[in-house]
């Protein structure tokens, strides 16, 4: 395992503690990963999903605060313009934009959803790897077509696995799409009701 997966993989498991932690050795973490591999997909997705997850769920300093809302958007918009061609970004990624898209540095309030950045980058991703069933659950499920999303994560999850196997390769960005998938299989039972 790189050394830099083990050391994510350590920060995302003080996720959901509740407590006071100092996040500042896990900033200047990020920020040496990110100075030494900015042009690594898969690190810069986890950083992203790491600096979300502290702003949105974990508890802080106000000073930490805008540090890590700073970087958040820093990186965000240093690797969108990297990565804006590279389905396995505009995936995570743009699953993650609808939880807190502000803190991206963008205030998108449109109606329909198709008309968010979020939306976009995902529909993107499935238009470059259109047989991705995981990319189109995506798409699905952010459209709110939940007849095709059911349709979709049961096969994602109990006929076709390998896209669960690929996603535990993923550290929390994956565990929270695996947590998506099921959670929009719980309710395909409500619309057979």
């Amino acid at each position: 395992m790189m050394d830099w997966v083990r050391k994510l993989t350590e920060i995302e498991g003080n996720f959901g503690l509740r407590k006071q932690i100092d996040w500042r050795p896990t900033v200047e973490l990020i920020q040496q990963l990110m100075a030494e591999q900015s042009n690594n997909v898969e690190l810069t997705v986890r950083v992203i999903y790491i600096l979300h997850n502290i702003i949105v769920e974990e508890e802080y300093s106000d000073d930490e605060h805008d540090v890590i809302a700073e970087l958040l958007k820093k990186y965000f918009n240093e690797s969108y313009q990297n990565f804006s061609e590279n389905s396995e970004y505009l995936f995570f990624v743009g699953k993650i934009l609808y939880v807190a898209e502000w803190y991206f540095g963008l205030d998108e309030d449109f109606d329909p959803v198709e008309k968010s950045l979020a939306f976009k980058m995902q529909e993107k991703a499935f238009n470059y790897e259109p047989d991705n069933k995981l990319y189109e659950w995506a798409c699905a499920f952010s459209r709110k077509d939940m007849r095709k999303a059911c349709e979709l994560s049961r096969y994602l999850l109990f006929e076709d696995t390998k896209w669960l196997d690929w996603l535990r390769t993923k550290g929390y960005p994956g565990r929270y799409s695996i947590e998506s998938l099921m959670y929009c299989h719980s309710k395909c039972d409500e619309l057979s009701e």
